[in-house]
């Protein structure tokens, strides 16, 4: 038995994503097992989000589960619900709090190694996994840059200009590399909110958990910069790993406009008055209005020439001019303003099919760029025509990727 007498409160916001959210906790539960932890000592904590799918079931699931469930008659949003977990919950100082999104999948190991480093470096504020978007750790999460003024600027000059679009691609791909590559923790800026891990005695010293004046996104971002007012650390774990199933609740592409761009409009600029007053809100409304009179056709401008693949249902073999170490960069629009990374070695690539499967059935843009040299190798556009995967992992899937059942492994 583990002898760690830290306790961690998990908290979780359900919205639509009850099937993810029952593998969640599972898999949350099942490593905290793995690794010989008492279990008294894991508290979960979940809030149905007034779902407008039917969740009884799910909600049940993870009730049998030992989990404590909120059924919210009303969205309170993201840092609402957040925080209505948060009070639910109690420990010491030492404790660890868990922020995580319901479409999460626990890979061994991470518990430990997450909280072994808060209990190590008392300057950290927050610490993350690296986020991946497939079983196999293949497909990993770019590095999102902090939002202030001036980055807003750069995005929306690389929306108008394929020279300023390439540079700003060359600036962002710098800053991504080592995101992608390193096994070392980085002190960086800027996080992804779906896994964040705080000691209790960090939440103490907050006004809330997270500031509920954001109804959807930027909660987590003002949550970092607070911590950098105290004076904490915002840290990336790269040698960790999270599978992260990727816009489950609130959506992407077409299914992301209606009430969760409403949500996010709201909260961008509730975040930019916050910290840059009424400049801040006066520049982005600016930029805003010049982003949306700008011709989507010349603002989603491909910055590279493409090969046309076309429709494929099965993934496509992408050969390069000579063998290198290469990162690709998959994107849904052929700008790479917000890019997956693959790194690997050779003349060629093809997705393997149990990582295909995970892609969703729109229209992909991939570069290829030589990692030593910076050269771009080839950049591509398919349309997926086989449909994606909507469901999270099965149990089965689960036992073959761990090789044993967890409590084979702790015994």
């Amino acid at each position: 038995m583990n002898d760690d007498p830290r306790r961690l409160s998990a908290l979780i916001v359900n919205y639509n994503s009850g099937a993810f959210a029952v593998r969640c906790v599972e898999s949350l539960i099942d490593e905290w097992a793995r690794e010989g932890r008492d279990p008294a000592k894991l508290e979960i904590v979940l809030i149905d989000n007034a779902s407008p799918q039917d969740e009884g079931v799910h909600l049940a699931a993870v009730e049998a589960a030992g989990v404590r469930v909120i059924r919210s008659p009303e969205n309170l949003g993201y840092a609402g619900g957040m925080n209505r977990c948060f009070a639910e919950t109690n420990g010491g100082p030492e404790d660890v709090v868990a922020i995580l999104n319901p479409d999460l999948f626990f890979m061994p190991g991470n518990i430990r190694t997450l909280m072994d480093y808060l209990a190590t470096h008392r300057e950290c504020g927050v610490v993350a996994p690296r986020a991946t978007i497939d079983p196999e750790g293949l497909l990993s999460l770019p590095k999102n840059p902090l939002p202030t003024i001036f980055e807003e600027m750069r995005v929306l000059a690389a929306q108008v200009s394929p020279s300023f679009c390439r540079a700003y691609s060359r600036r962002r791909l710098r800053h991504a590399l080592p995101w992608w590559a390193s096994e070392e923790p980085l002190v960086t800026d800027m996080l992804s909110g779906c896994c964040l891990f705080l000691r209790r005695e960090v939440v103490s010293r907050l006004p809330a958990l997270m500031d509920e004046r954001y109804p959807l996104y930027y909660e987590d971002t003002d949550l970092f910069r607070s911590l950098d007012e105290l004076g904490l650390t915002v840290v990336q774990h790269t040698g960790t790993t999270i599978l992260h199933h990727w816009s489950r609740s609130s959506g992407f592409g077409e299914t992301f406009l209606g009430e969760p761009m409403r949500r996010y409009q709201i909260s961008r600029y509730e975040y930019f008055t916050k910290f840059y007053g009424p400049l801040g809100w006066m520049t982005v409304r600016v930029l805003d209005r010049l982003s949306r009179i700008w011709p989507s056709k010349l603002s989603h401008r491909a910055m590279h020439p493409l090969e046309l693949i076309g429709d494929v249902a099965d993934p496509p073999e992408l050969r390069f001019p000579r063998a290198c170490r290469f990162v690709l960069e998959v994107a849904l629009r052929p700008n790479w303003q917000l890019a997956v990374g693959i790194l690997g070695e050779g003349d060629r690539w093809r997705c393997p099919d149990r990582v295909w499967e995970w892609f969703f059935n729109v229209e992909y843009f991939v570069r290829a760029v030589d990692v030593d040299t910076g050269e771009l190798l080839g950049a591509w556009a398919f349309r997926k025509t086989s449909p994606g995967r909507v469901e999270p992992l099965r149990p089965d899937e689960i036992r073959a990727m761990r090789g044993a059942r967890p409590q084979e492994a702790a015994s």
